[in-house]
């Protein structure tokens, strides 16, 4: 039952806010130090149900709950995390995580506290203007007047309760920026608000959220095509290319779509299917040699499924080659094709899209099969993928190498464990050698905006939403980005893993046409002879520095048995991965 009696106007505010998103399906609330939102952290305070996340840097707490979305989201959850924070550069720190979210779909819910207006340009101190600090990448924004009865109770609520529905109904950032005056501390008695309150008896008197008419998603509102625009679309080869997915349960739908139209599926990393044995996973290798260029050009139809595809050589394909048509699915408004070459665009999830379409084939005439372009498609998968067994097996490749590690990685990842995939070099060995193995774990990325910041934080957010065991693994730059961020880990009880792949600097600028090296060396990769066993003594983080190949399996088994955080350091040799690299795509 919600209390009519609190200290002040400002608690009884922030009071109203927290029950509303409590009442709403909020579980995780991240929130760092300041004094400006104390009335919300006392407001938090009063609901022991909810799960509560501390961060002393907010660049960091915002892609903790970045990382918590994102295990949410696979786990089916759509429910957004929300961020609390104090006023003036602690809002703007957040402001990575915010395009990463708006980018990538993931609801968050941020709560910035702001100083009254009075206290604005005039030299107050931590006073700044937040008012559309974050530009256009939130959805929705709120910016409440500082605290009055003479906003009426009702009023404020309905504001309240529509911002928090507009981060689920089309999920992505929703920004409620709150103005408190002093006095920010209970002191004395508590106020009787009984009176003021008593436009929302009806909800005080419940425990539901209060009733607004919930915003339609624009992914409901594409139209879908009839069964004649099927039957035309479907009339000659075609392949399904797809992008990043965000649950299995999306991958498995759209298996049986390609199985009904007989099409084979190129997977990205980010798909879920990278490893599937019914799944071209080899893209990018297959697309190095003429052989099989020549095979998958056959196809003249293109069903594309999710975007932010990580093989730039699989994009020059998409964007170079003469398709009859090409479709393309994504939830929002914005289709996920750089060559802006696709013939038709549907908003809508996924998952949703290809049940529809699945139903729709019922009403079809017989569909064309590829068994042909299948067989032999999938025989050459099959002849790259035991190449890569070859070169980064431990029987034949007993040495450290970028690619050989990735490669074991992978190996012996269990199927019930995620992998976080820094950008830069990482996810790009993944994307290359990935469809050599068969694990499956779940896999996130941050390629919304593909920035290194933040990968520590959003894999403690993936542990904590998950509770499985999980793997991050990242570059040696992206690592010394959210350093202090392992001051998250060192309590955390879950076996989390953080392989960094230290090549001394920014490895995969050797990748660049460069002819002048000392240019290289100077402007781009930037060498740093650092290492990070120190920072996790400093931070309580067990770590191994494995000499080998066979050691480094041995640690990351071992590891992935063990509670708590732990770092594997790779040495590694950036020309050594240059050469690897060069050899497996060489047309």
């Amino acid at each position: 039952m919600f209390s009519t009696h609190h200290s002040s106007i400002n608690q009884l505010w922030a009071s109203l806010l927290i029950e509303e998103l409590v009442r709403s399906g909020i579980n995780h609330v991240c929130l760092a130090p300041g004094s400006r939102s104390t009335p919300l952290v006392i407001a938090l305070e009063q609901h022991p149900e909810l799960q509560l996340h501390h961060h002393f840097d907010e660049r960091g707490l915002g892609f903790l709950a970045l990382g918590l979305a994102k295990g949410l989201a696979a786990a089916a959850a759509n429910q957004p995390v929300a961020i609390i924070t104090t006023s003036g550069t602690a809002v703007a720190n957040l402001y990575p995580a915010v395009i990463e979210a708006s980018q990538t779909g993931l609801p968050l819910l941020l709560i910035s506290a702001d100083r009254p207006p009075r206290l604005h340009h005039c030299g107050a101190n931590q006073s700044i203007n937040q008012q559309g600090i974050f530009a256009n990448y939130p959805q929705h924004s709120l910016y409440l007047q500082p605290p009055s009865q003479e906003q009426g109770a009702d009023q404020l609520l309905r504001q309240l309760a529509t911002a928090v529905a507009a981060s689920t109904a089309n999920p992505g950032v929703v920004h409620i920026n709150c103005m408190f005056d002093e006095p920010l501390y209970p002191a004395g008695n508590n106020e009787d608000f009984s009176v003021y309150l008593s436009s929302i008896e009806t909800w005080l008197s419940s425990d539901q959220r209060y009733p607004v008419e919930d915003p339609v998603s624009p992914a409901l509102m594409t139209a879908l095509p009839n069964p004649d625009q099927w039957q035309q679309f479907v009339a000659e080869p075609g392949l399904i290319v797809v992008g990043a997915l965000p649950d299995r349960t999306s991958a498995d739908t759209v298996k049986t779509l390609a199985k009904a139209l007989g099409w084979p599926i190129i997977a990205d990393i980010q798909s879920q299917l990278k490893t599937d044995p019914d799944c071209l996973g080899a893209a990018e290798l297959l697309l190095s040699s003429p052989e099989g260029l020549q095979q998958l050009s056959q196809a003249r139809l293109l069903l594309q499924l999710g975007g932010r595809l990580v093989s730039k050589r699989l994009q020059a394909f998409i964007e170079g080659h003469d398709w009859t048509a090409f479709w393309l699915v994504n939830p929002g408004d914005q289709p996920l094709a750089p060559g802006r070459n696709q013939t038709r665009f549907f908003s809508a999830a996924i998952k949703d899209w290809c049940h529809q379409q699945l139903q729709t084939l019922d009403q079809l005439s017989a569909l064309p099969q590829q068994t042909a372009l299948n067989r032999s498609l999938f025989t050459q998968q099959s002849q790259v993928t035991k190449q890569l067994a070859r070169k980064f097996s431990l029987e034949s490749h007993p040495q450290l190498s970028e690619l050989a590690v990735c490669y074991q990685l992978l190996a012996n990842s269990p199927e019930a464990s995620w992998l976080l995939a820094g950008n830069s070099l990482s996810i790009r060995i993944l994307e290359l050698i990935g469809a050599a193995l068969k694990s499956k774990p779940q896999l996130f990325a941050n390629r919304g905006a593909s920035g290194i910041e933040g990968l520590v934080s959003t894999a403690l957010g993936c542990s904590l939403a998950s509770q499985q065991p999980g793997t991050l693994l990242l570059g040696d730059y992206s690592l010394l980005y959210d350093l202090n961020a392992l001051a998250l880990l060192s309590k955390h009880p879950l076996p989390l893993l953080i392989v960094v792949l230290n090549n001394d600097g920014g490895g995969i600028f050797r990748m660049l046409p460069i002819a002048d090296e000392a240019l290289r060396q100077r402007h781009y990769q930037r060498p740093h002879g650092l290492s990070f066993e120190h920072a996790c003594t400093m931070f309580q983080i067990r770590y191994y520095h494995p000499l080998s190949l066979a050691d480094f399996i041995l640690h990351y088994q071992k590891s992935l048995q063990t509670n708590g955080p732990c770092l594997i350091e790779i040495s590694a040799d950036a020309l050594i991965t240059e050469q690897q690299i060069r050899a497996l795509t060489a047309d």
